[in-house]
């Protein structure tokens, strides 16, 4: 018999209740370390000395703060107000505070209103002759500062004050003298023809009548009229100390007895002399000129004397001009393809000096004189004609040769030339044309031609980037369409014999040409990725539908098959849970679809137990190199030994995962029979006991 004895004690929980009140407004109530905002029963539980649970309960009841307000509306002219001892002076909200009968705050508060008495002013301005001035029911008739007292809607004084000014109405008289020619007379905006006292009312500073008025007499003036005739060469004619230079009525006013004009007016008739004047113009090999006897040789005004019909003089004037031989010197610099040149109706053919002798305007010699150049017209440049040039290529200056200095043209006719030779553009495939001449001086020669083809350039596209699988060839040919033309294909500067089939990682160049010559370069980066090698795990037991986990490594891509025993297929270490001898198949792949497997079988065997061979073979070759029982549903190994058939202890370990392979003391043990002993316990607590005899075969 095996007795098992228990003695059993039992200890009490223990409890304590608090009761605690507090006011709304000292909240939160912190107890134990958390606070609390609303009334209720709360627990809190430790352990005791005796080592069971201690239950602190707290009741926790919140009361309220009360608060009253009063409205309180004063005028200004009635503070201060006086409100639980204390005197306010001015708007607000003000609190009392006190204790209610649950021991919290009692809050009294008074918004106090303070309301302005009110006070309106008006100034008032009355004349004398507008008194008296009545205001709010009385007259006045004093300037002055009166007051009248009545209520606002606020329930306060509200004052009204005028002020009273009382203003004096204002009088002038002015005598004004005026002749009779000084009509008429203007005043105050009336015009007045005759003698009279006249008044104009208007408004004084003070904003009353004033009287202007005005004593007006009109006086007459005084006139005489003489005529007077003078010819125009006895002018100027004074009168009155004043000289007068044309005829007209004129006159000179002084002042008559009465103090107005008197007027002495004097009508001056002017009789003209007589005078022609004649232009002549004769040329110098004419001289002398005879005019009225007499003869004249030089240009001049000439004048000659006698009376006309009105007794004043009558003058005849000659304007004489002397026209003299012109000449004129033209200066005209040609190309010599311009000759023959028209001058004058001559046809000159050579340069030099050319004189032709014609009439000028004036009937005179005119002789004329040409100074001819004539410049030596170039012969069109030289060039190269047609040219190709390779898209996007880089342009060079055309060039063309020539014994005097270039022009450029992009049209055969017209235009501005420039002596900057021009650099083809290459961005655009087609053919453009351009021309050139030679200039010597103002001479210019004909423009010759030179056409540039732009030819299209071959365009194979971007740069590719290529992953291939370890062990695999790569077409590279397959790249980049490059229809019938010339290519090539280079890596590190040697060409690649054959491009349909490689496998080494770098770049590959390709160079695709035209018939034109014209090219375009492309890489493609060949990228061999490492070589994948899954690995499944080795061989192993499971046990009978218990969850066993797998171990597969070789890259992040994983696929176990079957899957449909596993928790997650796609895991480098999914869960199964097998009922029967599986083997699994562990594909593992990288991003470019490269690919490796590896399989592991899986046995399974029901338990807990321990499986243990009966026989092992330590050679080294791999297999069954060791003596190592399999351990199903087991928790803990105490021990796993092995004796020789003398009894000698030749291994033992506590630790599962070793085995025995063959040795004592770095020693081959000698083929033959050999006892085990196994002891351990499985994961339901009971112990497992294995004995038996394994065979050591060499």
């Amino acid at each position: 018999d095996s007795l098992a004895i228990v003695n059993l004690t039992i200890n009490n929980t223990t409890q304590s209740i608090t009761n605690i009140t507090r006011c709304n407004n000292q909240l939160p109530y912190n107890w134990n370390g958390t606070n609390y905002n609303v009334a209720g029963s709360y627990t809190f539980t430790t352990t005791n000395a005796a080592g069971c649970d201690s239950l602190a309960i707290v009741d926790l009841t919140i009361t309220n703060v009360t608060q009253s307000t009063t409205n309180i509306t004063r005028c200004n002219n009635q503070l201060p107000y006086n409100w639980n001892g204390t005197n306010y002076n001015a708007a607000g909200s003000y609190t009392f505070t006190t204790t209610n009968a649950a021991g919290c705050d009692s809050l009294a508060i008074v918004n106090l209103t303070i309301t302005n008495t009110t006070q309106n002013t008006t100034n008032i301005t009355r004349c004398n002759n507008q008194l008296p001035y009545n205001w709010n029911g009385t007259n006045y008739n004093t300037a002055g500062s009166y007051t009248f007292t009545t209520t606002n809607a606020a329930g306060c004084d509200s004052l009204a004050i005028v002020n009273l000014t009382v203003t004096n109405t204002t009088q002038s008289t002015t005598n004004v003298t005026r002749c009779s020619n000084q009509l008429p007379y203007n005043w105050n905006g009336t015009n007045y023809n005759a003698t009279g006292t006249y008044t104009f009312t208007t408004t004084n500073a003070a904003s009353c009548d004033s009287l202007a008025i005005v004593n007006l007499t009109i006086n007459n003036t005084t006139q005489s009229i003489t005529n007077i005739t003078r010819c125009n060469n006895q002018l100027p004619y004074n009168w009155n100390g004043t000289n007068y230079n044309a005829a007209g009525a004129y006159t000179f006013t002084t002042t008559n007895a009465a103090g107005c004009d008197s007027l002495a007016i004097v009508n001056l008739t002017v009789t003209s002399t007589s005078q022609s004047t004649t232009t002549i113009t004769r040329c110098y090999n004419q001289l002398p000129f005879n005019w009225n006897g007499t003869n004249y040789n030089a240009a001049g005004l000439y004048t000659f004397s006698t009376t006309n019909s009105a007794g004043c003089d009558s003058l005849a004037i000659v304007n004489l001009t002397i026209t003299f031989p012109t000449s004129s010197t033209t200066t005209i610099i040609i190309c010599s393809n311009e000759l023959p040149y028209l001058w004058n109706g001559q046809s000159i053919t050579v340069g030099g000096t050319h004189t032709v002798t014609l009439v000028n305007h004036n009937g005179c010699d005119s002789i004329a004189t040409l100074q001819l150049t004539v410049n030596q017209t170039p012969p069109k440049p030289q060039v190269i004609s047609n040219q190709t040039i390779c898209q996007n290529a880089v342009s060079q200056p055309l060039t063309a040769t020539g014994s005097y200095p270039l022009l450029w043209y992009t049209s055969p006719t017209g235009g501005v030339g420039s002596s900057i030779p021009p650099v083809p553009s290459t961005n655009i495939p087609g053919i453009y044309h351009f021309y050139v001449s030679q200039i010597n001086g103002n001479c210019e020669s004909p423009r010759n031609e030179i056409i540039i083809r732009i030819v299209r350039k071959p365009v194979l596209g971007n740069d590719v980037e290529q992953h291939i699988c370890f062990g695999t060839n790569f077409n590279l040919n397959s790249v980049y369409n490059t229809g019938n033309q010339n290519i090539v294909w280079t890596f590190n500067n040697t060409v690649v014999a054959n491009p349909s089939s490689i496998n080494t990682s770098g770049n590959y160049q390709l160079v695709l040409t035209n018939s034109f010559g014209c090219y375009d370069t492309a890489i493609v980066n060949l990228i061999v990725q490492p070589k994948l090698t899954a690995n499944a795990g080795p061989d192993d037991i499971a046990i009978y539908n218990e969850p066993y986990q797998l171990h597969g490594a070789g890259f992040n891509h994983y696929l176990w098959s079957p899957a449909s025993v596993l928790n997650n297929p796609t895991t480098a270490n999914p869960i199964a849970v097998l009922t029967d001898d599986t083997q699994f198949v562990l594909t593992i792949s990288d991003d470019y679809g490269c690919s490796d497997q590896d399989t592991v079988f899986i046995r399974v065997l029901r338990g807990p137990s321990i499986y243990i061979p009966n026989a092992f073979t330590p050679n080294g070759d791999g297999l069954n190199d060791n003596f190592k029982p399999t351990y199903v549903g087991i928790q803990r190994l105490d021990y796993f030994r092995v004796f020789d058939r003398y009894g000698v202890l030749v291994f033992e370990t506590n630790n599962m995962g070793k085995a025995w392979d063959g040795l004592y003391k770095s020693m081959k043990q000698n083929a033959g029979n050999f006892v085990y002993i196994v002891k351990g316990i499985d994961k339901y607590g009971k112990e497992k006991v294995l004995k038996g005899n394994v065979l050591l075969i060499r």
